[in-house]
């Protein structure tokens, strides 16, 4: 289970890198859009959208923003971008924060989440694809070669499971990159929902015009083949770019495969280990009716929320000595609720 711990390296560093931290970006008033070079080679078919921002419902803020792709032209994408700052050669390690809302599952073609920096006539480029109905994967944008131009990147699996995200709730994503002190592209980690994934992938950067410099970051939807109307409300958007870089990566362990869910009612905790300040957590449960939420609780103070699964796979941060690791389910209405504690001692 050590590679779940890599997955809190953010957390475990922040303190020692020289960090920026861009909020609410969704509220920035410097919003760019596009619609026809969000598509493929950037001269796709162009859909009806647009942005609402500062909308106070829903809302986790009071300043989300609502955005909508539809219009009558199949696989019509838009994109929403922003430039957080002018000059980004020295940072190197990011973390891509994000809440959304959405009511239609149906309508999504795949949804995508970019944060990119330009230094030294090349673009390190951190792309997320969920693709809903393009394999229902996760994917990574990945250039064909060192000597690719954006023309020339591609979509990668990484095997994750992405099918549409919950509706009629908010939902969390995190992503955290860096450019490598060799300045190549390293997806490390993924969360959703509470659900963390370690990626440790290494791809070459792109070739950039020596012109194009800063560090920018971007939203786009995807029509499907029916191009139905459908809006996204995003909210806390937040960028955080540090100069320093992640520690290498250890050699990774499989994540076991043998734990599995109850037979009847309860929770099974397949591993609590901790070591180096981590304490890296897999788990299931079973309620009676459908799981509405399983909580993590580490000394009394809620940690970790994952919706509507029976799965608890993720990592904490925590400090030396001895902790107490509570794991409570709820069925949807609440009349069934199991819990099962167990302590963890860091080193």
């Amino acid at each position: 289970m050590r590679t779940l711990i890599q997955v809190t390296l953010f957390l475990a560093m922040i303190g020692a890198m020289s960090a920026q931290t861009f909020s609410n970006v969704q509220a920035d008033p410097s919003i760019g859009s596009c619609s026809a070079c969000a598509g493929k080679n950037a001269a796709g078919p162009s859909a009806v959208y647009w942005a609402k921002q500062n909308v106070a419902s829903p809302s986790l803020t009071g300043h989300a923003t609502q955005f909508f792709v539809g219009g009558t032209t199949p696989y019509a994408d838009a994109l929403w971008n922003w430039k957080l700052v002018s000059d980004s050669s020295a940072l190197h390690h990011f973390v891509y924060d994000m809440y959304f809302y959405y009511t239609n599952a149906s309508a999504v073609q795949g949804l995508e989440f970019n944060t990119t920096s330009y230094a030294k006539s090349k673009g390190y480029e951190f792309g997320f694809t969920c693709s809903v109905k393009s394999g229902g994967v996760w994917k990574i944008s990945v250039p064909n070669s060192s000597s690719s131009t954006l023309a020339d990147m591609h979509w990668a699996s990484t095997g994750i499971a992405c099918p549409a995200p919950p509706t009629n709730t908010w939902n969390h994503l995190t992503f955290e990159v860096e450019r490598t002190s060799s300045d190549q592209v390293h997806y490390i980690s993924l969360t959703l929902n509470g659900h963390m994934y370690y990626i440790n992938q290494t791809v070459p950067a792109r070739i950039a015009p020596s012109s194009w410099g800063g560090l920018t970051t971007h939203f786009q939807m995807n029509g499907d083949s029916n191009q139905d109307d459908y809006s996204v409300w995003v909210d806390k958007y937040t960028v955080t770019a540090d100069t320093g870089l992640a520690p290498p990566p250890v050699s990774p362990t499989p994540t076991p495969t043998t734990c599995t869910v109850p037979a009847s009612n309860g929770i099974n905790i397949c591993s609590a280990g901790g070591t180096s300040t981590a304490a890296s957590v897999n788990a299931r449960a079973k309620v009676s009716g459908t799981i509405y939420r399983f909580e993590l609780w580490a000394d009394g103070v809620k940690k970790v929320t994952a919706r509507s699964t029976s799965t608890m796979q993720t990592a904490l941060s925590l400090s030396s000595g001895t902790h107490k690791l509570e794991f409570v389910a709820y069925n949807t209405t609440g009349s069934s609720r199991v819990t099962k504690t167990v302590s963890v001692t860091i080193k």
